[in-house]
């Protein structure tokens, strides 16, 4: 193979290299907005459930859910590791619209907060935030379609 050959097939494989990896960007982003967005398993029954992302030793999940005039919000949480006081802020859409207290022990690892916002026109967007013992957090966001 000549010089030249062996340069444009360096420079082809490069090419495709870089295209299979947009592709690949690309894919992970779609899949991300989908869940971001609740994607709702097909029921549409008004409901959009999210994981929460959280530090080592705790798990979280968020489900919104489309319930007389207003958005039924549940934030569930499960601690694994050490116990302590959690502070949770409930953001509705840039606006800070419920703060609450839980503790979880060693006999109760786990609380669920409930809260009913109100369903502003279009779609919602809902953030919880959670701050736990020893600096733990976790943090859970969902959209509700309008």
């Amino acid at each position: 193979m000549s010089h030249c050959a062996s340069r444009r097939a360096h420079r082809t494989l490069r090419s495709v290299t870089r295209l299979v990896l947009l592709a690949l960007l690309l894919l992970a982003f779609s899949a991300g907005a989908a869940q971001a967005r609740g994607d709702h398993g097909g029921g549409g029954d008004g409901e959009v459930r999210v994981a929460g992302t959280c530090g080592r030793g705790a798990t979280s999940s968020l489900r919104l859910r489309a319930h007389d005039g207003g958005i039924e919000v549940r934030f569930r949480l499960w601690q694994t590791r050490g116990r302590g006081v959690w502070r949770i802020a409930i953001v509705h859409e840039h606006r800070v619209s419920a703060r609450a207290t839980r503790r979880t022990t060693r006999s109760d690892t786990s609380f669920e907060l409930r809260r009913t916002l109100p369903d502003l026109r279009g779609s919602d967007a809902v953030i919880v935030n959670a701050w736990g013992p020893k600096g733990l957090g976790c943090r859970a966001a969902a959209t509700m379609p309008g």
